[in-house]
């Protein structure tokens, strides 16, 4: 049922963890995939996927890239924004501007830039498939990470209203909201911290980018069809509802 044979997809932010793994996944389902991070050229010449160096935040390199993923792709079925920054605990009085301001411009601004890219795209085409990565954070925000809960509830409602403008022109918009999961941004995470939450959990154990990628298959696959503005999250029993 899952099955992505003859479709395209482009993945903002899939140089690792869930995006790297959602890139497999597709490619294992049937997709052709082209991943958008922020490689360097050896790793662009090494890479086994199609894979462009993109910095999310610089609006103008975002459309470089959907050109290029259109001419290479022949068209995009799919678009993943996956690309993201986490923020240091901090209390909110001592939060940097500059922090503030650049988990937003990637966070959600490279979400909107990819949107304005590719949406007219799809809806010239009367299909698409397009799912952002949020996070359970965006539902439950913790302590000492009011910028990071912040950024992936403003994508959460973005999500939702967009959703809303493109339904009835074939395009379907999502979004998964991972709970504590093992990627960079979980293994650089305080230790003491890590065991606690780990502790919390329903299941007791952190979740694997294999497992969050799954989700992000039945929202690009036809069984999703009827799936519009919402937000799947595998958390291990963190966030119930």
């Amino acid at each position: 049922m899952f099955v992505l044979e003859g479709r395209t997809a482009l993945i903002f932010g899939g140089r690792t963890g869930i995006g790297a793994a959602v890139g497999s996944l597709f490619e294992q389902a049937g997709a052709r995939v082209l991943i958008a991070d922020l490689f360097d050229k050896s790793e662009i010449a090494e890479n086994n996927r199609d894979a462009l160096f993109c910095d999310v935040s610089d609006k103008k390199n975002v459309e470089q890239v959907v050109d290029v993923a259109i001419q290479r792709l022949g068209h995009i079925d799919i678009l993943i924004n996956n690309a993201g920054v986490g923020t240091p605990a901090q209390d909110v009085q001592d939060i940097p501007t500059d922090v503030w301001s650049k988990v937003f411009a990637v966070n959600v601004a490279g979400s909107l830039f990819a949107l304005q890219a590719v949406i007219p795209h799809m809806i010239n085409r009367g299909y698409g498939r397009i799912i952002n990565t949020a996070s359970q954070l965006a539902h439950k925000p913790a302590p000492k990470q009011s910028a990071y809960s912040a950024s992936k509830a403003a994508l959460v409602a973005m999500t939702v209203s967009i959703a809303q403008e493109v339904a009835s022109k074939g395009i379907t918009v999502n979004c998964v909201c991972p709970g504590p999961t093992g990627t960079n941004m979980w293994h650089g995470s305080d230790p003491n911290w890590k065991d606690w939450k780990t502790e919390q959990l329903p299941i007791r154990r952190i979740g694997t980018a294999d497992e969050i990628a799954s989700a992000y298959l039945y929202l690009a696959s036809d069984a999703a069809s009827f799936m519009i503005g919402q937000s799947i999250s595998p958390n291990g029993g963190d966030v119930m509802w």
